[in-house]
């Protein structure tokens, strides 16, 4: 069988249509292929983006975790020594005052020695005045020691705790600053 010219082949146009198509395909296959890589390699970045900001975000967390245990063991620590301080102070005030009580008890035993060793009606009323008058200097010259250390305990007691807080407006206020 010969082709004459000018004749079309339908097999011939059959292949190159098939040809063409086939190409087509391809084209179609390859771009489909590269669109997908893109995308993948997208999904990869993104998925990379999420896990590095996760990781961030924790560290972060655990961070402010560890500054948030810090900022409690040194409260703690400021009520702990308040309380030393205090102790020791309530101490210190109770031996004043069982001195003070002490002291005063033995005057008033010296002074009923002295009345009852009196001869007259006019001694005893001296000696009365006498102890009268110094138990009033001697209560308010303790008072204002006692008082003196009463403030002096108040203001070592509460420097912890003040330090404290003051550490905890810094803290909250840098926030509000920047």
């Amino acid at each position: 069988m010969t082709v004459k010219k000018g004749i079309i082949n339908p097999a011939a146009q059959a292949a190159e249509q098939v040809e063409a198509a086939v190409a087509a395909g391809k084209e179609t296959v390859e771009a489909a292929v590269k669109a997908g890589a893109r995308n993948y390699e997208k999904a990869v970045a993104v998925t990379r983006e999420q896990v590095e900001a996760a990781v961030n975000a924790g560290a972060e967390m655990f961070k402010g975790y560890e500054d948030v245990a810090g900022f409690g063991k040194e409260n703690i620590d400021a009520i702990m020594a308040t309380s030393a301080v205090l102790s020791k102070g309530m101490q210190d005030l109770n031996k004043a005052w069982f001195a003070l009580a002490q002291e005063a008890l033995e005057q008033n035993v010296a002074a009923t020695k002295r009345i009852l060793g009196s001869k007259s009606v006019v001694e005893v009323v001296e000696i009365q005045s006498d102890l009268a008058k110094a138990g009033y200097d001697k209560a308010m010259t303790e008072s204002r020691r006692l008082s003196d250390m009463s403030i002096k305990l108040a203001e070592e007691a509460s420097a912890p705790i003040a330090g404290r807080v003051n550490t905890a407006m810094e803290a909250f206020a840098k926030p509000f600053a920047a």
